[in-house]
């Protein structure tokens, strides 16, 4: 699922009480380029639904209900996408608590086809009336009210303060929200309303946790193929968690992972290339120079690239044509020649016959610039090259998982990345990398 959010307003209290247990359906429903939702009499949008009544699938309640409150009968019911849980007193019963899990499922508008004068019914009753509006005008709007609401709730609050203090005002303060499910539709907007990229990236950051959290034991690594070359069960274990968290948000793509005994083509469509902990050995040293590398390709060609360092909370990003960014922030390369400039490269450590011309050649940028550095994280070396802490990256063979996110990162940050030989990196094989800030270039 996309989205899981929780509203707790009022803790059950230790001594038991009586709670009512609800379940609500509510669709996402999509027409063109709007969604259809309900606009309440005070200007709200919330999404049509409501709760299960006995007998009932959550699929048929869904259908009735965007029938009853908009009018419209040819809708077609996808898959669940996100839950809400929400806890509270109960306002129509004060000696009890409510707590109502919401289940908000995608759905499509295949027609105008309407039921004769169900929503006029609907609206001269409620005042509510369907709506097609984009998500963000309904999240911009929704977060206006909900601003509204919370400074009432903070005034509410000082004045109740008040009134303990000073003896002498008898009055009673009261409030209960005007639009009690504003929280709620507010956040699902929100969350709707976030970007391709900000959802791979809150994926990534989800699963920087696992490697936070690691516990280094004897038995955790795993030899694989060619010199140094490692995999933990945490490599598998962010492997399968992201391949679970990015099919949800584009279940059309294809997943191709390092871990992975066989890949699939990536020419047509969209494709996922990802390395789930780049910097192994580092990750296995307890050395802090690893990182969640996620590459998304499109027909074949590099689309969107996220890289998560999680030790330093550091979220690069890119999108094709969109510009890089770090933590939210543009980043650029620099604009130093290679004389006042870092060196940052790779030794290919899995592919011994390259190693003397990997140091040969170390040896010979070192002579020309400032000094050379060495991460053994090819993805966080190329987002050093990005956002101008280093000014050319090399290395002599990487897997395309290596640099899938990470080139992208860089040509968005305004550098250019080839093949140490000039050529043009591509997605579909091994191949040398060299990335700079567009000023330095091959040694000649």
């Amino acid at each position: 699922m996309q989205f899981q959010l929780q509203f707790i307003t009022d803790e059950l209290p230790q001594t038991p009480v009586h709670i009512n247990q609800r379940t609500a359906v509510r669709g996402v429903i999509h027409y063109q380029n709007k969604i259809l939702m309900v606009q309440t009499n005070r200007g709200d949008y919330k999404f049509p639904g409501g709760g299960l009544e006995e007998g009932e699938t959550e699929k048929e309640t869904l259908l009735r209900e965007i029938t009853e409150e908009t009018g419209y009968t040819d809708i077609h019911i996808g898959v669940k996408i996100g839950e809400t849980f929400e806890q509270n007193i109960d306002t129509e019963d004060p000696e009890s608590y409510f707590q109502m899990k919401s289940c908000y499922y995608e759905c499509w508008l295949m027609s105008d086809k309407r039921a004769p004068g169900v929503q006029d019914d609907y609206e001269e009753k409620l005042g509510f009336r369907g709506i097609f509006v984009t998500v963000e005008e309904a999240y911009q709007s929704n977060l206006s009210l909900l601003k509204r609401e919370q400074k009432k709730m903070h005034d509410f609050l000082q004045k109740a303060y008040i009134a303990q203090m000073d003896q002498k005002i008898k009055e009673q303060v009261t409030f209960a929200p005007e639009i009690p499910w504003l929280e709620r539709e507010t956040q699902v907007l929100y969350k709707l309303n976030r970007t391709l990229v900000e959802k791979i990236a809150d994926a990534v950051r989800e699963c920087g946790k696992i490697m936070l959290d690691a516990v280094r034991t004897a038995d955790m690594v795993e030899t694989k193929e060619g010199h140094a070359n490692f995999v933990t069960v945490y490599d598998k274990k962010v492997q399968e968690t992201l391949r679970k968290k990015l099919l949800e948000i584009l279940p059309e793509a294809v997943f191709v992972g390092e871990e992975d005994d066989v890949h699939a083509s990536i020419k047509k469509g969209f494709a996922f290339i990802v390395d789930p902990i780049d910097g192994t050995t580092n990750f296995i040293k307890d050395y802090h120079v690893s990182a969640i590398s996620v590459g998304l390709a499109k027909d074949g060609e590099k689309y969107i690239g996220v890289v998560y360092n999680p030790y330093l909370d550091e979220m690069f990003t890119a999108e094709r044509g969109k510009g890089a960014f770090l933590n939210g922030r543009p980043i650029h390369v620099s604009r130093n020649p290679l004389s006042e400039g870092i060196v940052l490269f790779g030794t290919a450590p899995y592919y011994e016959e390259l190693s003397k011309k990997s140091f040969q050649m170390a040896y010979a940028y070192f002579k020309k610039a400032l000094d050379v550095r060495r991460s053994g994280s090819a993805a966080i070396d190329l987002c050093s090259i990005a956002a101008g802490r280093a000014e050319l990256y090399f290395e002599l063979r990487l897997s395309p998982w290596d640099f899938a996110a990470g080139a992208l990162i860089v040509e968005e940050a305004g550098g250019v990345v080839t093949t140490v030989e000039g050529g043009a990196v591509t997605l579909g094989q091994k191949c040398s990398v060299l990335a700079t800030n567009g000023r330095c270039g091959r040694l000649e």
